[in-house]
């Protein structure tokens, strides 16, 4: 963690997103309901009530994700059993899985780490949050698709989502967007959600 918190993209994102332009971002982020919060809690109970994830999950579990992907899917390894071995580590959530790991799970998962986060954060949604373009803009203000594509940026994401969630206010925040969707949601996806919308809206800004 240490290390991480001295990373030069984590710096990126303090000197972008401070506390108050957080806060301020969340309270006039106008969330419209769509198909994607009647899916999210279906695909988060289906790893819930898995104990042990198999190739069996993860070819589903993969393949429902991209239902929220541009993309079409498709296998780009054959390191399903490594894969099946990361993914329950990171459903036990003892440890955060390693630049590697992730390394790997992108290279079977389409070659895709935002596809790999998605599924990531549907397994243990308390220790992931979701990454993808419209995140990395609002947190940097520009499009690079090689740094949005780096694993260990994405570890620093979750150091900087630990950061965001215990600015003061944002409990109420949360409280407040919850019941505007119809459920709970964790820390970290209250977190991206912000992000991504606030990504989305603000794309005539990036470079």
């Amino acid at each position: 963690m240490t290390k991480q918190k001295k990373s030069k993209m984590i710096e990126i994102f303090r000197q972008n997103i401070t506390p108050n332009k957080f806060i301020s971002d969340a309270r006039n982020t106008v969330i419209q309901k769509s198909s994607d919060f009647v899916s999210y809690p279906e695909f988060l109970k289906y790893f819930k009530n898995i104990d042990e994830i198999t190739k069996h999950n993860l070819v589903i579990g993969i393949n429902f994700v991209y239902g929220w992907m541009p993309t079409i899917f498709d296998f780009r390894s054959e390191k399903f059993d490594e894969a099946i071995i990361i993914l329950n580590k990171a459903k036990k959530g003892t440890e955060l899985i390693k630049d590697a790991e992730l390394t790997l799970l992108k290279g079977l998962f389409n070659n895709s780490l935002v596809g790999s986060t998605k599924l990531l954060h549907f397994i243990n949604p308390d220790k992931y949050a979701i990454w993808d373009s419209k995140v990395y803009r609002y947190l940097t203000n520009n499009n690079n698709y090689n740094q949005i594509e780096n694993c260990k940026n994405y570890l620093d994401y979750l150091a900087f989502c630990e950061e965001l969630i215990k600015i003061e206010g944002f409990s109420l925040l949360k409280i407040r967007i919850e019941e505007h969707i119809g459920y709970t949601m964790t820390s970290f996806r209250i977190a991206d959600l912000i992000m991504y919308l606030n990504g989305k809206n603000n794309h005539n800004k990036a470079s």
